[in-house]
């Protein structure tokens, strides 16, 4: 993607973005820059159009990356990954979810098919992308 003028917003985000060491960006990343919120919304908007960002929550991106095979943009790190830090980032605290504690005990060989964590504290966020949903174990937001 390029930029033609170095004091444009759009430049700023871009540079911002490449700063961020975690793969997930969340909208107040972005307040410090010199705009209003809706110039911000259209830079976001354009890093999500150029496949260099992908919305998985509300306020809530993750980095991508274009797939050899087909022109879908993939979350750096995987989905679970990227679930799991955008929880951190907002200050959730969580643990896995039953299933996931089985299998890493050993006490079952099927492997957990979806992501679901137990909250330990209060959480009303939807966090998806695509056909990958976060679930909060047995439907409660905290505990």
């Amino acid at each position: 993607m390029k930029v033609t003028f170095k004091d444009s917003l759009e430049y700023k985000a871009i540079q911002r973005l490449n700063r961020i060491r975690s793969n997930i960006v969340l909208r107040k990343d972005f307040n410090m820059l010199e705009g209003s919120q809706s110039q911000i919304t259209r830079v976001l908007n354009k890093l999500i159009a150029n496949k260099k960002l992908v919305k998985i929550g509300f306020g809530i991106y993750a980095k991508a990356y274009l797939s050899k095979f087909t022109d879908i943009p993939l979350i750096e790190g995987g989905i679970d990954a990227a679930f799991n830090n955008a929880l951190k980032k907002l200050g959730v605290s969580f643990e896995p979810g039953s299933a996931e504690k089985e299998y890493a005990a050993g006490l079952t060989t099927q492997i957990p098919a979806r992501k679901i964590v137990r909250l330990k504290s209060r959480c009303r966020r939807q966090i998806s992308y695509g056909k990958a949903n976060l679930s909060f174990e047995k439907n409660i937001n905290a505990k």
